[in-house]
C-alpha cells in the first residue's frame, strides 16, 4: 500500500528477495508509474479492493500518515499481517485505537524502524549490553541536512506533521529508546524560521531516560552537514557516504561514536580520569541492507511467529516520545510521554 519514496524502496526490496516474499499487488490512488517496475503484480487504485481481490498474506503500509489507522484497521478486519511504516499513526489517539485492533484481531505486526537492523546498531547494542561503556551518562545526536526546494512541492510536507520531527527525528528517537532505554521526560523547542512554512524546519530536544542517562537531539532539514546516520552509515544509496558520526554515547568507563563504531576507552583498564590517556578502537561490521534484513525478519515473523524487533505497540511508544517534543515546545514545559502498555 503506497508507492511513494519509501513504498518504492519496499517494492524493490521485495522484488530483490524472491526467496522471502512475492509481490502480488500494489495499491496507490495515483495510478501506475511507467518508471516503477512491479514485475507481474497488478496495480490497484483502491487499497481495500486490492486486499479483497489479491488476498495477500501480508502487507507493507507505506501510505501518508493520516491513512495509517484506516489501512491498519482494514488489515485487522481481514486477518492480514502488516508492516506499518513510521510513524505508526498520525496521533496518539489513533495509535491507541490501532493497538487495540491489532490485539483483538491477532494479526502480527512490525513497525518500519529499519535502522534497528543496521549491523552498526546491532554491534552498538551488544557493546552497551556487555557493559563496555559502564553506565550510560549522556548521549548526543545530530541529524542535519538540507532538503532541496523541490521536496516541498508536495503540499503535505509544508504542513504540520510533514516536517523533520515526524519524518526524520522519529528514527533517531527510536534509536535512542533502543540503545539507551525508555524515555521518561522530554523538553523541546522547534522553529520554522528558515522557510516560514506551517511546519517546523528545525527542532532541538532534551531527554531523561529511566536509567538516569540524559540526551540531546538537534534535527534540521534546512542545514547542510555531513552529520546524519544515512550519510555516516551508507545505508541509503541516495545519500553520499560521509563516514562521519552522528551519535555520541558517553559512559562511565568509555564512549562510543555511531555509526562509525569508534569506541573510546582507557588503554589500561581502570586507569580512568580526565588527565589519563584515552584511545580509540574502530570496528567495521559487514554492511547489509537494513530493508532486506527487515523484510527477512518480517517473513519469519509471519511464517514462524518470530517475535517482532519493533511491534506497532513499540512504534507507538516512539511516536509518543516524538510528539512530546512538539507538545513541550508548544507548552514551553517538559512533558512525560504517553505510556502504551
Amino acid at each position: 500500500m503506497g508507492a511513494g519514496l519509501i513504498g518504492r524502496r519496499h517494492i524493490q526490496t521485495i522484488l530483490d528477495m524472491p526467496g522471502a516474499a512475492e509481490l502480488v499487488a500494489v495499491a496507490d490512488p495515483l495510478g501506475a508509474s511507467a518508471e516503477l517496475k512491479t514485475g507481474s503484480a497488478p496495480w490497484f487504485a483502491d487499497e481495500r479492493e486490492m486486499l479483497d481481490r489479491a488476498r495477500p498474506e501480508a502487507v507493507v503500509i507505506a501510505t501518508p500518515n493520516r491513512l495509517h489507522l484506516p489501512h491498519g484497521i482494514a488489515c485487522c478486519e481481514r486477518g492480514i499481517h502488516f508492516l506499518m511504516e513510521k510513524p505508526v499513526t498520525a496521533t496518539l489517539e489513533e495509535a491507541e485505537t490501532l493497538v487495540a485492533a491489532i490485539r483483538a484481531s491477532g494479526v502480527r505486526t512490525l513497525a518500519g524502524h529499519h535502522r534497528r537492523y543496521l549491523a552498526a546498531i546491532q554491534e552498538a547494542k551488544a557493546v552497551i549490553a556487555k557493559g563496555s561503556l559502564g553506565r550510560l551518562v549522556a548521549v548526543s545526536v545530530v541529524w542535519a541536512t538540507r532538503k532541496p526546494d523541490d521536496y516541498f512541492k508536495t503540499a503535505w510536507r509544508t504542513q504540520p506533521g510533514g516536517g523533520p520531527l515526524l519524518i526524520n527525528a522519529i528514527h533517531e528517537i527510536d534509536m535512542l529508546r533502543h540503545l539507551c532505554g525508555e524515555i521518561v521526560s522530554v523538553s523541546g523547542i522547534k522553529s520554522n524560521a528558515m522557510r516560514g512554512f506551517a511546519v517546523e524546519d528545525s527542532a532541538v530536544a532534551m531527554f531523561r531516560f529511566a536509567n538516569g542517562c540524559l540526551g540531546t537531539l538537534a534535527c534540521t532539514d534546512a542545514g547542510f552537514s555531513p552529520w546524519t546516520i544515512e550519510q555516516g552509515s551508507g545505508e541509503n544509496p541516495a545519500f553520499p557516504h560521509s563516514a562521519q558520526s552522528a551519535y555520541r554515547l558517553i559512559g562511565t568507563e568509555g564512549s562510543l561514536e555511531l555509526p562509525v563504531l569508534r569506541t573510546w576507552s582507557a588503554p589500561v583498564p581502570g586507569d580512568i580520569g580526565w588527565n589519563r590517556p584515552i584511545a580509540a578502537t574502530e570496528a567495521v561490521p559487514p554492511y547489509h541492507d537494513p530493508y532486506k534484513a527487515q523484510l527477512a525478519h518480517f517473513q519469519r515473523l509471519v511464517r514462524r511467529d518470530e517475535p517482532p524487533v519493533v511491534s506497532v505497540a513499540d512504534g507507538a511508544r516512539t511516536l509518543a516520545a516524538t510528539l512530546a517534543v512538539t507538545q513541550s515546545s508548544d507548552e514551553e514545559r517538559p512533558r512525560t510521554p504517553h505510556r502504551f502498555p
